[in-house]
């Protein structure tokens, strides 16, 4: 991603207050325009994100940085498993009005990447999967259903950040810190619901292309540790994520209960399906 150097040159400007400080090089304009055209073909919600989705595969991996001074940051040109998942969801949903442009994307990235569609610094952003796919539900772009396939309850002591504050050089602000520690006291209350590894296959069958995948991760404090979307090949559902191994977007070679099964450290996935129509 750009430094906070190049965001500061290279910020939008817009009429709405929340889109100020979104970064947007023209490069990306572009591109987004292409998507938005790619995803206005298709029908439903669920099939415009998976259209998306399908046309990154190949770019590069690349996370977004950790600067103490919070920009809307938006890249077509690399993408982590996160930000992939996020952005072709925001095409998609951004699509679906007449006349879209590259802002009304950002608008949708917003959205869902800050507490409340809100962004007040570092500690305003969604840092935890979980509250992600809580305040993506919240809005009504998708649906977790793992527990409606046999999940488990699945509740964890969120604290990985607060844990590691050297990983993330913004938390060397005491106030930041003290606001993600009462984001990881909230989360942690919550129960979820997760498909174990060992019972992927038994719900195979139910799964949909598009379907969000949310990795559920063994490391102590952490939540989720990858995310994708369902995708069939050879008739099996594979993983369409962006890879840090690998260094890009790509389909998983294994079948989804294969891959998380041969990956240390992930320990079953939550399905969250996205909303026909919004």
């Amino acid at each position: 991603m750009a430094s906070p150097a190049l965001a500061q040159r290279d910020r939008t400007e817009s009429s709405d207050p929340t889109l100020t400080f979104a970064l947007l090089e023209p490069a990306d304009a572009a591109a987004l325009m292409e998507k938005l055209a790619l995803a206005q073909q298709y029908g439903d919600l669920t099939a415009r994100t998976l259209a998306v989705a399908q046309s990154l595969q190949g770019l590069p991996y690349g996370s977004l940085s950790a600067s103490p001074n919070e920009y809307l940051v938006l890249s077509t040109r690399q993408l982590d498993c996160w930000t992939f998942v996020e952005l072709s969801l925001a095409i998609a949903l951004a699509s679906q009005h007449e006349n879209a442009l590259p802002t009304t994307v950002s608008d949708y990235v917003r959205q869902l990447r800050y507490w409340g569609g809100t962004m007040d610094g570092y500690a305003s952003r969604i840092h935890y999967l979980s509250g992600w796919l809580r305040q993506a539900q919240d809005l009504g772009y998708v649906r977790d259903i793992t527990r409606e396939l046999g999940g488990q309850p699945y509740q964890k002591e969120i604290r990985y950040m607060s844990d590691h504050p050297e990983q993330y050089p913004p938390l060397k602000d005491l106030e930041t810190l003290r606001r993600i520690r009462q984001v990881e006291t909230r989360l942690s209350r919550r129960v979820h619901y997760y498909i174990p590894q060992y019972n992927i296959e038994r719900v195979e069958a139910q799964l949909q292309p598009g379907d969000i995948i949310a990795i559920t991760s063994a490391r102590k404090g952490l939540d989720f540790a990858h995310l994708g979307f369902a995708v069939i090949r050879n008739g099996r559902i594979h993983l369409l994520h962006a890879s840090s191994l690998q260094g890009r977007v790509v389909v998983s070679a294994q079948p989804l209960g294969n891959y998380v099964r041969s990956q240390k450290g992930q320990t079953g996935i939550v399905v969250a399906r996205i909303a026909q129509k919004r």
